[in-house]
């Protein structure tokens, strides 16, 4: 009897200590169209000599094939979870900052508002919280969040000086005290050139974030991935459509390590975006600001579909939906509050200025039909 009622006490204690606890995991791929997305390889650019140097490399990546670029996203998440920003089928969702370039986008996505203050890429400390850093300071999230990026700008959208969050972003190396992965990581990366002067390749970032959810298990993580647009600015449009590939290949990865640890497993909600959009046509390699004419005096136009952006989600109380009419458009600035919503806090009871969450459990009845014949859709 004494040995039964102690084996009784063991399993209530370790279901107590398994207790679920909702956990947030949100990956962004920089200036990622929401057409590649959707729609698969875009025929008016993915044959063309003047961008494509390589074309063995994007050989399976067919237009109007979205699931041959993004395959995880498409057989999965589409699946088990809803998409917004297809906007062939009356789905959108746009930034509200009028510039459309990346540190204000990553401001309005990660605090929830925009501001005028930041309007360019340069390296100031953000003056705003973020929603991150406010989290970081409610007590039972304290030293549970932390962010990995591909760009080096990342310390400063953070503000990591005044914020204390856990920030791996550009070249820096791991700290402190490292697992044998990483220090073979901070190796390998201090020996691995990058093509772009202040962006290191996206393996880094991902297997860095990887080796920090093994160990530290944060309830909230961010990953921010970056080579997609470099390739892109660079015209390099077989790049930048193998960049988006292995973004969704290590989606892919970081999923399955979420599933198979059983701290994650059934408790974690996958959000996944951009922070801005870009050009159609020509105009594919920019966004925000178009490039004056010379001798032209006048206001410089936007480059149009560069406010243009997408989402996808998926984990628990997220509706198996697919792709979900909006009435209107949805904005960027509504993930702050979601990814606090999602771990039980009211942001915008703090910040006023914040969009309000995502409602993804009343939009199942704006469930709309994508045309991608390998794609099936649940829950509708």
């Amino acid at each position: 009897m004494m040995r039964q009622n102690w084996i009784l006490a063991l399993l209530l204690f370790v279901s107590l200590s398994l207790k679920a606890e909702p956990k947030v995991v949100l990956v962004s791929i920089d200036g990622v169209r929401w057409q590649e997305v959707f729609t698969g390889a875009d025929p008016s650019l993915h044959q063309q000599a003047q961008w494509v140097k390589t074309p063995a490399l994007i050989k399976a990546f067919q237009p109007g094939r979205p699931e041959l670029l993004m395959p995880f996203l498409h057989q999965t998440v589409l699946q088990q979870g809803v998409a917004v920003g297809n906007r062939t089928l009356g789905s959108a969702i746009n930034v509200s900052n009028p510039y459309q370039i990346s540190y204000p986008g990553y401001q309005e996505l990660l605090a929830g508002f925009s501001d005028p203050v930041i309007h360019s890429n340069h390296k100031i400390a953000n003056p705003n919280v973020t929603v991150l850093e406010w989290l970081n300071q409610q007590p039972q999230l304290r030293q549970k969040i932390a962010a990995f990026g591909s760009w080096d700008l990342f310390p400063y959208i953070l503000n990591t000086q005044r914020s204390g969050l856990t920030v791996n972003a550009g070249f820096m190396p791991e700290q402190g005290k490292l697992s044998e992965k990483q220090r073979y990581l901070n190796q390998l990366q201090a020996k691995t050139p990058s093509p772009f002067a202040n962006v290191r390749l996206d393996v880094f970032t991902q297997e860095f974030a990887l080796e920090h959810l093994r160990l530290h298990k944060p309830r909230l993580l961010y990953i921010a991935l970056g080579e997609a647009d470099d390739f892109a600015h660079l015209g390099h449009y077989d790049q930048y459509l193998a960049a988006i590939y292995r973004s969704d290949q290590f989606i892919a990865d970081l999923w399955q390590q979420l599933q198979n640890d059983p701290y994650y497993r059934d408790q974690t909600t996958l959000l996944i975006s951009t922070d801005h959009g870009r050009g159609e046509a020509a105009q594919w390699r920019s966004h925000g600001k178009s490039t004056a004419l010379p001798g032209y005096k006048g206001p410089v136009p936007q480059i149009a579909g560069s406010e243009h952006i997408w989402l996808a989600a998926m984990g628990p109380g997220i509706p198996a939906a697919g792709v979900i009419r909006t009435d209107g458009s949805w904005q960027q600035g509504q993930m702050a509050a979601t990814m606090a919503a999602v771990l039980g806090f009211d942001y915008q009871a703090v910040q006023p200025k914040a969009a309000p969450a995502f409602d993804f459990s009343t939009s199942v009845r704006l469930a709309v039909s994508d045309t991608t014949p390998t794609v099936t859709r649940q829950g509708l």
